[in-house]
């Protein structure tokens, strides 16, 4: 079998193997095995770099698919030149890793996933703005973008004037009057719910937390690393 893929994750296994997380154009996220790439005189290495695209052959193994014939097409530089273009890709890697199950093909997600690496390795990219915006794209693909345009508790109409807090159990945005009747939630800022409603020209990009960090982790029920680099990042 062959296909493109972008290398989201590797671990080492034995003396010289390692396992490679890719999420690949024709089968959606694997996990797969390269042989001997941890030998100093591997030419697959710097072909299954993390964020790479890369073309590969696979061929059965035991228990996973084995890597043969990497050849790299785009290591995106114009993000490894950049701590905090790093630590935006590192995140959606993250997400891959931690969200996506295996063997489960979206090409929805494939073609986001492209379009992000190649806005990232843009220079004049801003790093926050483009993992705020691709955040909500993110959600809406996995199918966990929260409703904002209406309360989840009495569907009153939200604005800007009406929003109150996010509940992750209802899945949306409720109302001030809902959430001061009682309703559990976490308050958000007007900055967080323009975020929601995806107006970017009400938003100051800072690289401080947002309600959108929120989700994906109480999504994944885990912290992301990726996110605690970037807040530190000037």
């Amino acid at each position: 079998m062959t296909t493109k893929a972008i290398i989201i994750k590797k671990e080492n296994t034995n003396e010289y193997d390692q396992w490679v997380t890719c999420y690949t154009e024709e089968f959606g996220k694997l996990k797969t095995v390269a042989k001997s790439i941890l030998k100093p005189n591997s030419i697959q290495a710097l072909h299954l770099d993390i964020l790479n695209l890369a073309e590969f052959d696979l061929v059965n193994g035991r228990g996973m698919p084995i890597v043969t014939g990497a050849q790299a097409i785009d290591s995106f530089l114009g993000i490894k030149n950049s701590f905090a273009k790093m630590s935006v890709a590192y995140f959606f890697a993250e997400v891959i890793d931690k969200l996506v199950l295996e063997n489960d093909k979206d090409n929805r997600l494939w073609r986001l996933l492209i379009s992000l690496l190649h806005e990232l390795s843009r220079e004049e990219t801003n790093p926050v703005k483009t993992l705020r915006s691709y955040q909500i794209k993110m959600l809406d693909v996995l199918g966990y973008l929260p409703e904002v345009n209406l309360c989840r508790v009495c569907g009153d109409k939200m604005n800007i004037n009406t929003f109150g807090a996010f509940n992750h159990v209802v899945g949306g945005v409720i109302c001030k009057k809902c959430f001061l009747d009682g309703q559990s939630g976490i308050l958000i800022s007007s900055e967080d719910f323009s975020l929601l409603l995806n107006k970017p020209d009400m938003i100051n990009w800072t690289n401080k937390r947002t309600v959108l960090d929120g989700i994906f982790e109480y999504i994944s029920e885990s912290k992301f690393y990726s996110l605690e680099l970037l807040s530190v990042i000037k």
